[in-house]
């Protein structure tokens, strides 16, 4: 028997921790699902389609103050950014949630943002498991899975007219005391199949072909856009400005990206990366490269594939990591 929870009880459920809790959930802004907070459940919108900006954004917001400084008479006063009611992360998607654990190793290391970690440990993930297969989405090969739970607190799955309930945490066991669940035989329908990238290992022919000739032809198709970067779930880089207003001074964190031509230029003007090959290089050796080799073999990607869909040029990373693969194949038969 599994633990099941009807669409309404779901709702009535929501509605009840709206009253105490910040609950963000995914609804639709300008024809686009995005995750926003909610006034009403009303707005929360079920779809199999992945929001445009993956959740990140909650826990690692696009502008985002992390301290105001304020001069008064009797001194200098610093107040740092701080969340002040717990929060509901509702409708995550298995691969947004293992992207954000792929950020934590970032964010959570030594030493921890301070933010950050309010952020994830004030936030429970109540997560819906993937029934169809979503375009471009290649997960199960990053090290997760459609319908895996190990990164959320609560896992949904929809069946019948209703969700069947698995409780991953405490955290979502206590989160669950308020709602209405019964027991049911429902179980749930299989994992849907996703398109396949040969991750494994992938980190030696990225590092054995980084001079390769092979990314000045991807490069000759990027425009620069970076979008791939800001729909990206583990995409992490950000810049740091000071700005002064009405006798305070905001510190503001802002997403950035690599494929930038200023994004690498440093003081006195040089840019170690100047040109499109070395900057989207970068982006690929970042995930399959540096990432494993810094964070004991964690590759910085989840499979998510909305780089894949939103890519005007059509750069897909499952054919980089295919290409890269065959490189060393290929090379390893001519050594032989």
């Amino acid at each position: 028997m599994a633990q099941f929870i009807s669409r309404k009880d779901l709702l009535t459920w929501l509605a009840g921790l709206l009253q105490h809790r910040t609950v963000v959930a995914p609804v639709i802004v300008q024809g686009n699902v995005l995750f926003r907070p909610i006034e009403r459940t009303e707005q929360i919108v079920f779809t199999s389609e992945k929001s445009v900006i993956p959740p990140k954004e909650w826990f690692f917001r696009q502008n985002d103050v992390l301290f105001t400084v304020l001069k008064k008479d009797s001194g200098t006063e610093i107040s740092p950014t701080v969340m002040e009611r717990e929060a509901v992360l509702f409708g995550i998607r298995p691969c947004d949630a293992h992207g954000m654990a792929i950020i934590d190793n970032v964010f959570l290391g030594n030493p921890a943002d301070a933010l950050y970690a309010e952020r994830r440990a004030k936030t429970t993930l109540v997560g819906l498991a993937c029934i169809d297969a979503c375009p471009g989405g290649f997960c199960s090969s990053m090290g997760g899975g459609p319908q895996d739970p190990s990164r959320l607190d609560i896992m949904l799955t929809e069946a019948g007219d209703g969700f069947i309930v698995q409780v991953i945490t405490e955290k979502g066991n206590a989160l669950l005391a308020s709602a209405r669940l019964s027991d049911s035989s429902l179980q749930a329908a299989a994992p849907p199949e996703l398109d396949k990238a040969p991750a494994v290992g992938i980190a030696k022919p990225m590092e054995r072909f980084f001079n390769h000739e092979y990314w000045s032809r991807v490069a000759d198709r990027c425009i620069g856009c970076q979008i791939c970067t800001y729909v990206c779930p583990t995409c992490h880089c950000f810049d740091v400005r000071d700005y002064q207003a009405k006798g305070k001074i905001e510190r503001l964190r802002t997403w950035d990206g690599c494929q930038s031509a200023l994004f690498n230029r440093i003081a006195g003007g040089h840019n170690p990366r100047p040109n499109r090959t070395a900057r989207l290089r970068q982006r690929f050796a970042h995930k399959l490269l540096y990432f494993p080799k810094d964070y004991q073999g964690v590759l910085g990607c989840s499979g998510c594939g909305r780089c894949v869909v939103r890519c005007p040029v059509n750069i897909d990373i499952r054919e980089v990591i295919s290409d890269m693969q065959k490189l060393g194949v290929e090379n390893a038969v001519g050594s032989a």
